[in-house]
């Protein structure tokens, strides 16, 4: 029992690692400039003095500009040929490489904000599944019910990222990921309240908030069993937040202000108390906010 008890520190201190290097990562996304803008800033001297010597040697002002421009515009191509993970893409349209990029973002951002609040479900799983005749490892079963969660919110980053995608291109939210029309985030934020009301949202929540009941639902023999089950949890926590993911388009996707303000509601939300009166009261905060946002 000590070994297994010191198998799961160990796991715990692993993955905790691995969630603050996430949000170390994406700290340095946030904050880097994008290729576009970095490449403008970089030209901004070597131009300047460009023009100094061409005034010297009287060349005409337009002449200036669209060397100007056209160099510009050469190396911002030439960026955007490129795969830098610590840049965003933000000004003009994505490419195959801009969509790469984020959706790694998406992917780290979305295992940063989930994945500690699995820890007590882990705990559970673990002090059950060590009371068991039929368990081999509950060490190497952690694992497996891990990976299955970090499958199921790899699949929501994929889509969550062909949305931006679609968004970005079409103009409708700027290059931080956020919704360019109030009308739209406050019909966002209504919705995400308004979800907040459903029995789907009631349902997805309740698994989340108690695991052992939900383990104790049905049989667990084999690790194929073990990612069976991580399967179905890490979909009831996808019910219940997904919502509240799309949230991060209203003030911004790369806002890490407003992602950590996320990951904290998603925290409360699962523990706190009266499950149904805190999801309650964040949705009327939801609807009151987005009502604001388009009527005022």
């Amino acid at each position: 029992m000590k070994t297994l008890k010191v198998d799961y520190i160990v796991a715990i201190t692993s993955l905790s690692l691995l969630v603050a290097l996430a949000w170390y990562y994406l700290f340095l996304m946030a904050s880097h400039p994008s290729m576009d803008m970095e490449m403008m800033m970089d030209n901004k001297n070597p131009m300047t003095m460009s023009m100094d010597s061409m005034s010297d040697e009287s060349m005409s002002m337009d002449s200036m500009s669209d060397d100007m421009g056209s160099m510009s515009m050469t190396k911002i191509n030439e960026s955007k040929s490129t795969i830098n993970f610590f840049m965003m893409p933000m000004t003009g349209d994505w490419g195959v490489s801009d969509f790469i990029v984020m959706f790694v973002m998406w992917t780290i951002m979305m295992f940063a904000m989930m994945l500690p609040s699995t820890f007590i479900f882990l705990n559970i799983f673990r002090m059950m599944r060590t009371s068991m005749q039929t368990t081999t490892s509950p060490f190497i079963e952690m694992i497996v019910i891990s990976f299955t969660y970090f499958l199921i919110w790899v699949i929501f980053s994929l889509l969550a990222c062909s949305l931006q995608y679609v968004l970005h291109n079409n103009g409708l939210v700027d290059m931080m990921g956020t919704i360019q029309s109030n009308i739209i985030a406050g019909l966002v934020l209504i919705g995400a309240g308004a979800f907040q009301f459903t029995e789907l949202k009631n349902v997805c929540l309740e698994k989340c908030r108690n695991p052992l009941s939900f383990l104790m639902a049905g049989p667990i023999n084999g690790y194929r069993n073990v990612a069976l089950v991580g399967m179905k949890h890490g979909l009831f926590c996808l019910g219940c937040c997904w919502v509240l993911m799309l949230l991060l388009f209203v003030n911004g996707v790369m806002n890490l202000l407003w992602v950590i303000a996320i990951t904290a509601t998603v925290l409360v939300e699962k523990m706190l108390p009266y499950e149904k009166l805190s999801s309650r009261f964040l949705g009327i905060l939801l609807v009151g906010w987005g009502a604001y946002i388009i009527f005022i």
